[in-house]
């Protein structure tokens, strides 16, 4: 049972950190909204290069905290402890297909396994 725990730790900190690098990629929405601003003296290209400037800040960082959540869900994972929030990531991972249904389905399979919980009851450290 603990090597699946290390398995489905290690799966979200993959995940986890693959995700908050894909956050950096909107923020070249940023910069999209930076260049439009700066090319012309139209005050509606002024507005769009604004609207596109805060929906990538805005996108980055709910991203960002997603995937730290993530990072989160995996070091309880591995500390055996807030079963309950790894249980919620799992749920909101499912969201994102197929790699995060994948973990989100694996999560609930592994955590919700009775020997698990009794683990997870003990606080019992991974050896």
């Amino acid at each position: 049972m603990s090597n699946r725990l290390s398995l489905l730790s290690t799966l979200h900190y993959v995940y986890g950190f693959f995700t908050c690098i894909c956050a950096f990629a909107l923020l070249a929405l940023v910069g999209v909204g930076s260049i439009i601003r700066s090319q012309t003296n139209d005050p509606n290209a002024e507005v769009v290069g604004n609207v596109f400037q805060a929906f990538g800040w805005v996108l980055f960082a709910a991203i960002m905290l997603w995937g730290i959540f993530i990072l989160l869900s995996g070091r309880w994972i591995a500390q055996r402890r807030n079963r309950t929030g790894s249980l919620i990531v799992g749920g909101l991972c499912c969201l994102s297909i197929p790699f995060g249904l994948a973990l989100g389905i694996f999560t609930f399979v592994t955590l919700l396994d009775r020997e698990v919980q009794r683990e997870y009851e003990g606080g019992a450290l991974p050896a």
